[in-house]
């Protein structure tokens, strides 16, 4: 029995580098996420780096958000796990356009990981 799904993003060239240094940006973007798909947010945690880069991380019942921003190399690193069991992997898949709208970046890299006593790479 499968415990959810992990989507792993390495976001690459982006070209929106405001948003990478933008916490209340990059926190919108969560909160949609998380309104869109019904994520119930226990507690958020971010911090902003100096010269730049930015973490946050939320803490959702169903289990948690991630983003890890580095603008110097136009590059973010991103995950969403959460224990709901989708029938397919078409919001994972909705989120991957949206990300990639937001970011206006064409070269990432998605995962998706059924998380279970093992792991199996679904995508």
């Amino acid at each position: 029995m499968s415990s959810g799904k992990h989507l792993i993003c390495d976001i690459k060239n982006i070209k929106n580098l405001s948003l990478l240094n933008d916490i209340d940006g990059l926190k919108n973007m969560f909160d949609y996420i998380c309104e869109k798909y019904d994520y119930h947010i226990l507690h958020k945690v971010q911090h902003q780096f100096e010269p730049h880069g930015v973490t946050i991380i939320y803490m959702l019942s169903e289990s948690h958000m991630s983003i890890h921003t580095f603008p110097e190399k136009e590059y973010a690193a991103l995950d969403i796990y959460t224990c709901r069991e989708y029938k397919d992997n078409s919001v994972y898949l909705d989120i991957q356009e949206y990300l990639k709208k937001m970011f206006e970046s064409s070269d990432d890299s998605f995962t998706i990981v059924e998380r279970e006593y093992g792991r199996k790479i679904i995508k």
